[in-house]
């Protein structure tokens, strides 16, 4: 019985240095990177490295349903590690380091901009950023925004798997104001208009009389978890350039995924 157990620690040992590896490596990793990497036998990494994808901890591309030999194959962090690892983002650390990209968008535009994130079940924003004039600010950190109608909402969703908008879509969608998508297949439609485009809007959905546009924030270990958006009165937002504040936003999501990206792969050393 101790002799087994051993073996099982050893096994469970080796099954955690190949995943901690490839999420150092979000781009993937070959399998020839692999065994040089833990200097492990062919054949046991092989089984292992299958055993691994069908649980989910990795991915491979090509799937192993693929006639390709390994050489061929890129080993990649699986969907129930991304979500493990998303659960262990701290929105405190997150934060911190977004100040300096939503002043940046601040500065330009003269409206709030603030950074949101799924947090298990549910979308809240965590960081916020205003001008002397909205000192206030509209959406202040820990508000839950609504999936169905805020932007920033709408822009992590949208590039969440569909089986996760089917659980939202189980639940009635309220009516906020008169503007809100209370329709499933409409609310379906507009998340993959948001796929599309990169960009999400709330026009009037959650009050009247405030817009917000939003771009998704995709991190390379976890998917999308975070998003970053503006907000302001509708008669301000209107008098705006959309296509300029389209660029900024992504420009903005981009930076802050690498700044991201970086903090998640010191924290994985």
């Amino acid at each position: 019985m101790e002799e087994e157990s051993s073996k099982n620690r050893f096994l469970l040992e080796r099954q955690m240095e190949v995943i901690e590896l490839v999420a150092r490596h979000p781009a993937g990793l070959a399998f020839g990177e692999i065994q040089a990497a833990l200097d492990m036998p062919k054949g046991t990494l092989h089984r292992m490295l299958a055993g691994l994808c069908r649980a989910g901890c990795l991915d491979a591309e090509p799937p192993f349903e693929a006639e390709v030999g390994n050489a061929r194959r890129t080993y990649l962090l699986g969907g129930r590690m991304r979500r493990l690892l998303g659960t262990a983002i701290s929105p405190d650390q997150m934060a911190a380091v977004a100040h300096t990209v939503l002043y940046g968008l601040v500065e330009q535009f003269q409206e709030t901009a603030f950074l949101s994130m799924l947090r298990g079940n549910r979308i809240e924003s965590i960081v916020m950023a205003t001008p002397p004039k909205d000192w206030h600010g509209y959406v202040n950190p820990g508000h839950v925004m609504p999936p169905h109608a805020a932007a920033s909402a709408k822009a992590i969703l949208a590039f969440r798997d569909e089986r996760e908008w089917e659980a939202l879509l189980d639940e009635p969608l309220p009516a906020l104001t008169d503007r809100t998508i209370t329709s499933p297949q409409l609310l379906r439609d507009e998340l993959r208009r948001v796929r599309k485009t990169g960009i999400a809007y709330c026009r009037e959905e959650i009050d009247r009389g405030l817009v917000a546009v939003a771009a998704p924030i995709p991190l390379s270990q976890v998917g999308v978890m975070f998003s970053v958006s503006i907000v302001g009165p509708s008669q301000r937002m209107q008098g705006y350039d959309d296509e300029k504040m389209k660029r900024a936003l992504l420009d903005a999501a981009s930076k802050l995924a690498a700044i991201f990206s970086k903090q998640m792969n010191a924290d994985l050393k």
